[in-house]
């Protein structure tokens, strides 16, 4: 559950705010040299998050883009505190690599990625009714038992168990390295093979549906019903309508889909408008999980499964 933002004016909530823009960045130059400059743009502006890769969920209208696990890690090495959200879909990665994918681009990034979990990724010429690996229906139930599958493997190693203690030559205690034994329709022994992240488990988006359910957030179209913790996509950014999602209850976030050629308009004058109304809240500092006031999840609680290894030291675990 989110933590409401606090209100700052009569019937307002001050929103966080999330950016998705189509493509990979900004400019006519090199694609890593447009992706360090969008980032570096909205990192100024104070914007909490920027979405990299929603569009592939769509039916229509998906820009060319690399994906979007690379073009956060180029975002990362020039940020400090921008979030960035990678959208991605187990109908393209299995589980087990999308969960290590993940999470090493969070310790590069220092605990500031987040994952949106898309139904079904339409970038990929794959068969896009099933699942690659499990031939489930891609349908929100679905994405509820992948998001289940990388939330347990992210806790397999967790990062409390990192010593790096060099005078007793340990690297981590691995009797705190748990095996994944996921049921459902994923089966995956584990460990995951790379620590977890500093910020416990990495926030997680998605869309609603049936059987949705796992995430920290979900992303409601706007016009659409709003549950309570639930994140308002604007498709028209413009100070009006963010003013109007943080007057909407239930709402504590909006996430505007803008066109690249339409950026420095968002970022210099609808922003700072909002922000002077008090519709939208700093950016401020930490994880991305603390920015967002997301407490951590209590489940999945992995201290009933086996030890990944016993308590004898081993070479993976010394320095």
């Amino acid at each position: 559950m989110h933590r409401r933002s606090a209100h700052v004016a009569s019937g307002f909530v001050s929103l966080t705010l999330g950016i998705e823009v189509a493509g990979d960045g900004i400019g006519t130059g090199p694609r890593a040299h447009g992706i360090a400059a969008l980032a570096r743009r909205l990192e100024a502006a104070g914007v909490h998050y920027w979405v990299v890769g929603a569009d592939r969920g769509e039916q229509t209208g998906v820009a060319p883009s690399l994906d979007p696990s690379l073009v956060a890690t180029v975002a990362a090495r020039h940020t400090a505190e921008l979030g960035l959200v990678v959208a991605a879909s187990t109908h393209r990665d299995h589980p087990y690599n999308l969960a290590r994918r993940l999470v090493s681009v969070d310790h590069a990034a220092r605990g500031r990625v987040g994952w949106f979990a898309l139904d079904v990724d339409r970038r990929i010429g794959l068969n896009a009714a099933a699942d690659t690996w499990t031939g489930a229906t891609l349908e929100p139930a679905h994405t509820t038992e992948s998001i289940d599958a990388v939330r347990i493997l992210w806790r397999t190693w967790p990062y409390a168990s990192l010593r790096g203690d060099r005078a007793a030559g340990v690297f981590a205690d691995i009797t705190q390295i748990r095996r994944a034994d996921t049921g459902g329709a994923y089966r995956i022994t584990g460990p995951l093979n790379v620590p977890g992240s500093v910020q416990g488990d990495l926030p997680v988006w998605r869309h609603p549906g049936p059987g949705a359910r796992g995430a920290d957030l979900v992303v409601v179209e706007d016009g659409d019903p709003v549950p309570s913790g639930a994140v308002v996509r604007l498709r028209e950014a413009d100070d009006a309508a963010l003013t109007r999602v943080a007057r909407t209850p239930g709402a504590v976030g909006a996430l505007l889909r803008v066109p690249p050629a339409a950026v420095p308009a968002v970022l210099d004058e609808v922003l700072p408008a909002a922000r002077r109304r008090g519709a939208v809240a700093a950016a401020g500092r930490g994880t991305l999980r603390r920015r967002l006031g997301l407490p951590a999840p209590a489940e999945p609680d992995l201290s009933t499964h086996r030890r990944a290894y016993d308590s004898s030291p081993t070479v993976a675990a010394r320095l």
